[in-house]
């Protein structure tokens, strides 16, 4: 759909009003467009989320799981974006708009946030990882399952490998996994400016782009995403070229996963950490193949090229970070 049709959609779903779509953003699997909507004195701005190669079952999935969180997260600092309506056959997902920037470009700016609003920051979205969890969950004695005909085939292994390992775990709750729970998709609003402070309690927290997978895991998929994502935050130029690294990914990730642990309830061991480790090579290993969604696309491409030009080492696990997790690292996170 191109920005006319885009606007004549959303006119025949809000009569009387006229829409204005002002921006467009392409991304690996979808476009972003941002529209106003007006009638009168009335104004109102919405994201219409227009998937690529969509699965009309698939876009449907991630519309419930959406309405869902926002119906039943009652939380004063954790919400998503109120969610409109969906037309799954031409993929069109619509919410509406929520002021914020993600917490990707609080980790890449160069003009730094302070330490202490990076840590608050990063302590409310494990709050919202346990919030998601706890909302999206099964019975215990639920049997793990994914989809084998999905082309996520290093997530599959990796589950698949899981169940030997997951009886010998503290973190043993079933739960529907976010599975791009990552710093890209977790919306910050009234964040501090320069490098002063307002506290969590001036934060807000928005969550998006919600799963469209009907897989039942253990948390272990979801807390290694967002470890994989402190990872790729540090392979693109503010950390690769500039050298700037104010923030430890190990660090930052062990405050992540302790706040989890402590809303949850569940202390981890030795083997949750192994798991964790095994679900973060498995998000390596698919990022070799980071084109496998939308073969034609430019940004995939891009950034596939990028990764094996400037990260062939983090791809091939020889760097930095490839003994994580180590020895005693329960102990320590």
């Amino acid at each position: 759909m191109n920005r006319g049709e885009v606007q004549e959609c959303i006119e025949q779903q809000f009569p009387g009003f006229h829409c204005e779509s002002h921006m467009a953003k392409l991304y690996r699997n979808s476009r972003i467009f941002i529209l106003d909507l007006h009638k009168g004195q009335s104004h109102e701005k919405i994201v219409v989320k227009i998937a690529r190669n969509h699965n009309p079952c698939q876009v449907d999935f991630e519309f419930e799981n959406l309405s869902r969180f926002y119906r039943e997260c009652k939380d004063s600092q954790i919400s998503s974006p109120e969610p409109l309506f969906v037309d799954a056959e031409k993929g069109i997902l619509a919410m509406r708009y929520v002021e914020g920037i993600n917490l990707a470009h609080m980790l890449h700016e160069i003009r730094p946030v302070s330490q202490d609003c990076l840590n608050q920051a990063v302590d409310l979205s494990a709050h919202a990882q346990a919030k998601f969890h706890s909302i999206f969950c099964w019975p215990e004695d639920e049997p793990i399952t994914f989809d084998p005909t999905e082309a996520e085939y290093d997530i599959n292994r990796c589950l698949a490998e899981s169940l030997t390992r997951i009886g010998d775990c503290n973190l043993q709750a079933r739960v529907t996994p976010y599975f791009d729970f990552t710093s890209w998709n977790i919306i910050i609003k009234n964040r501090c400016a320069g490098n002063g402070f307002i506290g969590t309690g001036d934060m807000l927290l928005y969550l998006i782009d919600f799963p469209r997978l009907n897989y039942i895991c253990t948390p272990h998929l979801d807390l290694a995403r967002f470890r994989f994502g402190l990872e790729l935050v540090k392979q693109f130029p503010p950390a690769k070229f500039l050298g700037i690294n104010r923030w430890d990914v190990d660090q930052l990730f062990d405050r992540f996963l302790n706040g989890y642990c402590q809303r949850m309830g569940v202390a981890p061991n030795d083997d949750d950490i192994w798991l964790i480790g095994l679900a973060r090579n498995a998000n390596i290993s698919r990022a070799r193949d980071i084109t496998r969604k939308a073969k034609f696309g430019w940004q995939p491409r891009r950034e596939n090229a990028y990764l094996k030009t400037f990260s062939r080492d983090w791809l091939d696990q020889r760097g930095k970070h490839a003994q994580w997790p180590g020895m005693g690292r329960a102990k320590k996170a």
